[in-house]
């Protein structure tokens, strides 16, 4: 079902390009499900688009533009005044948007909105007690608050809302007050058939592969590596890179950022990749890793303990700063090693595909369409309009 056979002119809208992460990929596929879909976008970076994506920048100006740089509240304020008018997307029937800054926007009467949500600001809902015991932590508080309120006035417009994970829907559920009913869940495309246990010969190291960020917890997955008898080969980049290398043994190895083509074959070459993010909202990394035909030892938490059918396709672990957890499962899985063969578990991954992705977001919109109708009840049957 394309654009044209919705019926309507849609346009799709995402809060901002920014370092080709996980949200961006989600925007740029959001403009390919339906045919000629103008993206517009808070604000534009070329240099990280892809060659068949072409946007319009709606946040702009001077002090803006400075804004949008600096970061922090300077740009929070910034998309705060930028989309709540944002006159390029009132012309368009419906409209779908990425992220959590359009959620400004304040929209004509009769327009369908379809609000793609990848999570609910985080820092200020369910991470909150990470916060610290500072001297600026009344401060934060207060702003958090503020933050909490303006997105409580923020979720009452959409018609409907997809949420990338079933993790992340409790959450809007939980902290932005929104029904379960006006949320369908659409897990975020993988290009899952790009890869495959025939990109290479399984090798005898394990894989942890992210931003090598605190949320994501490697340091965990290195202290349980510390004096094992495997070899754990990390592969991204961050600021905790230099700490992890200081408190990695001789056994562990940093493979930096890699380009696409390595990848590949690091997550087929693989005995298992090692997941340890906090509370994953989704986690695309482990799902590209099952796409190519690898185990996944990954914490038991957020959308990473579904993406674990344990004993199957490898094994969850609780979370445990020592690392004794992590070193049990990969033990298991030594020992008893996993009952689907790396077909099967490539064809799990298949559930978090592109074409899946194509095919839920075009029933959801197609849905809200329908439902957003507001023509009375007899006015079809007079006017022959069948709407």
């Amino acid at each position: 079902m394309s654009g044209d056979s919705i019926g309507e002119d849609i346009a799709v809208a995402h809060w901002g390009e920014h370092v080709n992460g996980g949200g961006d990929r989600v925007a740029w596929e959001l403009s390919r499900v339906f045919d000629t879909t103008p993206l517009y976008v808070g604000w534009r970076d070329e240099t990280i688009e892809p060659d068949d994506i072409e946007t319009t920048q709606i946040i702009n100006g001077r002090i803006h533009g400075w804004a949008l740089r600096r970061g922090g509240m300077a740009r929070m304020l910034s998309h705060m005044l930028g989309w709540q008018v944002a006159e390029p997307l009132r012309g368009h029937d419906v409209l779908v948007t990425s992220g959590n800054e359009p959620l400004f926007y304040v929209p004509p009467t009769e327009q369908t909105w379809v609000a793609y949500i990848h999570h609910t600001n985080r820092r200020q809902s369910d991470q909150i007690d990470e916060l610290g015991d500072g001297s600026l932590t009344p401060v934060k508080l207060l702003l958090y608050y503020a933050i909490r309120v303006a997105f409580d006035h923020n979720t009452h417009k959409p018609n409907l809302f997809l949420a990338n994970s079933e993790q992340v829907k409790r959450r809007m559920i939980r902290y932005w007050g929104i029904p379960a009913e006006k949320i369908e869940v659409v897990y975020p495309p993988v290009d899952t058939h790009e890869y495959s246990p025939d990109d290479a010969e399984t090798n005898d190291y394990y894989l942890t592969l992210s931003r090598l960020d605190w949320h994501k917890s490697v340091d965990d997955i290195v202290r349980a590596f510390d004096n094992l008898d495997a070899t754990l080969v990390v592969a991204g980049d961050g600021p905790e890179r230099e700490k992890l290398e200081r408190m990695a043994g001789e056994n562990v190895e940093f493979a930096g950022y890699v380009s696409e083509s390595t990848k590949k074959e690091l997550l087929a070459e693989a005995r298992a990749f090692v997941f340890n993010g906090q509370d994953e909202d989704f986690g695309i990394s482990p799902v590209e890793a099952l796409a190519a035909g690898t185990p996944l030892i990954g914490v038991e938490e957020g959308m990473t303990q579904y993406q674990i059918v344990d004993g199957k396709n490898g094994y969850s672990f609780a979370r445990d700063p020592s690392g004794t957890s992590i070193r049990e499962a990969v033990a298991r899985f030594e020992s008893e090693g996993v009952k689907w063969e790396s077909g099967e578990i490539e064809e799990f991954a298949d559930r978090f595909s592109v074409d899946a992705f194509h095919d839920r977001v075009r029933s959801a919109v197609w849905d809200a369409v329908q439902k957003s109708n507001t023509e009375p009840d007899w006015y079809s049957e007079i006017s022959g309009s069948g709407k």
